[in-house]
């Protein structure tokens, strides 16, 4: 679609439209249509792109900006991630994958990692999409597709368990659009703990007394 300009107004127009979320698209896709030659392209996709984060993850993430300020402990931090993120992510032996490997902490900065909390639905991989199942007796369940065959189809839902489900007791199968990662986490996360939830992040393997920290500099 992006090789083509008429192409790539076509995706634009299906996004305008509510047929694509702006959250499928993967980064550097975006970053095409945002530096494009084309001026209609670059100006409609900036309207679009811009239109896409909601005012109050907007919000959000300036009110927690001041925890990058904050003096953290990443011990205390442990504890945090332990309680609002193991479910579906892994770092060390805490946690389980589901979500994107977030461990190798080491290129992202505290404030890129900061975004990503507070707007989980910024920029998706799609291979972490959430879908959505409902089967033909009305169950409902959700998780992200990890293995699709021609008889049946595979979630990984919230704390790692699969779920395998034969493509005849399927009513629907539709990706929900955006991050198996609720919005609004940070409401649960106090402005001091996610200051330690940060330093936990970028600081994990140091705690244990073994790494030097200079190296991780």
């Amino acid at each position: 679609m992006l090789a083509h300009a008429e192409r790539t107004k076509m995706l634009l127009d299906a996004i305008e439209a509510g047929r694509i979320k702006p959250s499928e698209l993967d980064p550097l896709q975006v970053k095409r249509m945002l530096e494009s030659r084309d001026g209609a392209i670059k100006e409609r996709a900036g309207k679009l792109f811009a239109a896409a984060t909601p005012e109050d993850r907007v919000q959000a993430l300036a009110d927690y900006q001041p925890v990058l300020s904050m003096q953290a402990d990443a011990t205390r931090g442990r504890a945090v991630f332990e309680k609002n993120c193991a479910a579906c992510h892994k770092i060390g032996d805490l946690g389980v994958n589901v979500a994107p490997d977030i461990s190798d902490s080491r290129t992202k900065t505290a404030a890129q990692l900061l975004a990503d909390i507070v707007q989980p639905n910024r920029a998706i991989d799609n291979n972490y999409l959430s879908y959505s199942m409902r089967l033909v007796d009305g169950t409902v369940a959700s998780g992200i597709l990890t293995t699709e065959t021609a008889t049946s189809v595979t979630l990984r839902q919230q704390g790692g368990k699969d779920l395998t489900v034969l493509r005849t007791e399927i009513d629907e199968l539709r990706s929900s659009g955006v991050s198996l990662m609720p919005e609004g986490l940070e409401r649960q996360i106090p402005q001091q703990d996610m200051a330690d939830l940060l330093s936990f992040i970028k600081n994990w393997r140091y705690l244990d007394g073994k790494t030097p920290v200079s190296l991780g500099r």
